[in-house]
């Protein structure tokens, strides 16, 4: 009897790594940006995590468009890691509702995985209600020796309620950002960007997405940009 549980044993060891299966979990793989300008570059990071037993493979990512670009640190993940995944959108002569809805190739399943960008592209981003910025797209250029490394931006409330805001973008890592944490109503509030010193001599595209908590449940997103001409 022994030796049998002990050759049942080795068996179940022996095939165990057969059923071993690779997994892919996209923490809120839909992301909306809100209301953005014409003309401008935006961004958005996914967590991918490996949730299987075995590593994870990632092939592919298909954008399905010229003007998204992916970042991807890491293409092979161990069972329980995990790395970001960003996408760049290059918005252009668009008008209204757009979308996209790149495609995860990986050696978890014959399906693919999906994400999702929405947004709504307005020709004019003033007076938005119940929120707007100005300026709302942030330059932070240099040319020779004249640098804008910070922006001061402001913050306007059209409505006639107290509202609260907060960031929804993953954190830029190239920028400070101060954000006032509520506007009074038919009133306005000072925003903060400034590149962070290891970030000065460098460019990068990124994107600041808003969102007004409560009733309303809008959103906005401020592409920034450090452009050397």
């Amino acid at each position: 009897m022994k030796l049998l549980i002990i050759l049942l044993l080795f068996i179940f060891i022996a095939v165990s790594p057969i059923f071993a299966q690779p997994e892919l979990e996209i923490v809120e793989p839909n992301f909306e940006f809100g209301s953005l300008p014409q003309h401008c570059t935006v961004s958005h990071y996914f967590w991918f995590k490996s949730v299987g037993d075995d590593t994870l493979v990632i092939k592919e990512i298909k954008t399905g468009c010229v003007c998204a670009l992916v970042n991807l640190d890491k293409s092979r993940l161990a069972p329980g890691d995990s790395t970001l995944v960003g996408i760049s959108w290059e918005i252009k002569n668009s008008l209204y509702n757009v979308s996209r809805h790149p495609k995860i190739l990986t050696n978890a399943q014959t399906k693919p995985y999906y994400l999702k960008l929405t947004g709504v592209i307005l020709q004019s981003m003033d007076s938005l209600s119940p929120l707007s910025t100005l300026p709302y797209k942030m330059e932070l250029s240099r040319y020779k020796e004249k640098s804008i490394d910070e922006i001061e931006f402001e913050l306007f409330n059209y409505v006639d309620k107290e509202i609260e805001i907060f960031e929804m973008s993953y954190p830029i890592e190239e920028c400070e950002i101060r954000l006032p944490a509520k506007i009074p109503a038919n009133s306005s509030a000072k925003g903060f960007i400034k590149v962070k010193p290891e970030y000065l001599d460098k460019e990068f595209t990124r994107s600041l997405t808003i969102a007004v908590a409560g009733f309303y449940k809008k959103r906005v997103t401020i592409p920034i940009r450090r452009k050397f001409y």
